[in-house]
């Protein structure tokens, strides 16, 4: 009997000490995905279209994904009836081509985000020259018009926060830093968010997420005053500097890929990186200089 209610009282304990910490994290958005709408005639490159879209939105952290598509073997060939349910977003994509002057089919591609409770479309629009970009850059376009419409995590909440007041301190304005950015090896591009978020876009196709935050530090000799951190668990993708087995192996255990940087001009970040390099006798974490440029 002791027992028996020594181990009520420690799992009573248990669930006081995870709630608050359960709390801390925001709510999953729930989508419902309602796949391409498209009157072109490549039928094959649109039923590929829609499953990847499907991917990516399942991919995304803090989004949970049911497929409403009325048929999953075809794009439809008008915006279909929503079926009311718990999710806050209908999305759906819309589709046309186009000839160029020079003969290449043009894709125009309109992410529609539909919000439940007050039938507002938000919108993102990409054109692609090839189903290949499709499937590398279709992502950044769907996070782009979802990470509004997400709940704020307490955690990135309570960062800007401390952004805010840190800004005062440093002369270092996160909203400003809004944007695209260029210059990280092997990175197609960087999207820098307002409210300190955003992704780095790598050209093997993979995505990271990543938080920025007022952060004064002096590293290897050199004074910085951002830290912008990789959020998420790590993903051999994120190494394409190493070789696949040791990017493979560093995935399981590597610490976040983090940027030190100081802003030395409106457009320019220059600063070091750490994350894990390759050496003669394999990889080790380390930094190496990097500079980021505003596009």
């Amino acid at each position: 009997m002791k027992n028996l209610h020594f181990k009520s009282w420690l799992l009573a304990l248990s669930i006081l000490i995870l709630s608050p910490l359960s709390a801390l994290h925001a709510e999953d958005l729930l989508v419902d995905y309602y796949g391409v709408v498209s009157a072109s005639s490549d039928t094959n490159m649109l039923k590929m279209a829609q499953d990847v879209f499907y991917t990516q939105l399942k991919s995304i952290d803090g989004i949970i994904v049911d497929d409403k598509r009325p048929d999953i073997s075809k794009a439809a060939s008008e915006v279909p009836l929503f079926i009311k349910t718990n999710a806050k977003i209908y999305f759906y994509a819309e589709i046309s081509d186009e000839k160029t002057d020079a003969g290449q089919t043009l894709w125009n591609c309109r992410f529609n985000a539909v919000t439940s409770s007050d039938g507002i479309t938000h919108t993102a629009t990409e054109n692609y020259e090839s189903y290949y970009k499709i499937l590398v850059g279709a992502k950044n376009a769907i996070e782009k018009v979802l990470s509004d419409l997400k709940e704020p995590d307490p955690q990135f909440a309570s960062a800007d926060k401390d952004n805010i007041a840190a800004d005062f301190k440093t002369g270092v304005d996160i909203e400003s830093l809004a944007g695209t950015w260029s210059g990280e090896p092997f990175a197609d591009k960087i999207i820098i968010l307002r409210g300190g978020r955003g992704f780095v876009i790598f050209k093997n196709g993979a995505t990271m997420n990543i938080k920025i935050s007022v952060k004064k530090a002096v590293i290897d000799g050199r004074s910085t005053n951002l830290e912008i951190a990789q959020v998420g668990k790590s993903n051999a993708s994120f190494f394409p500097e190493l070789s696949r087995e040791q990017a493979l192996a560093c995935a399981a255990k590597a610490a976040p890929i983090t940027w030190n940087f100081a802003l030395t001009s409106a457009d320019t970040l220059e600063g070091i990186k750490n994350t894990v390099i390759p050496t003669n006798d394999g990889t080790e974490q380390g930094t190496v200089n990097s500079s980021w440029t505003r596009r």
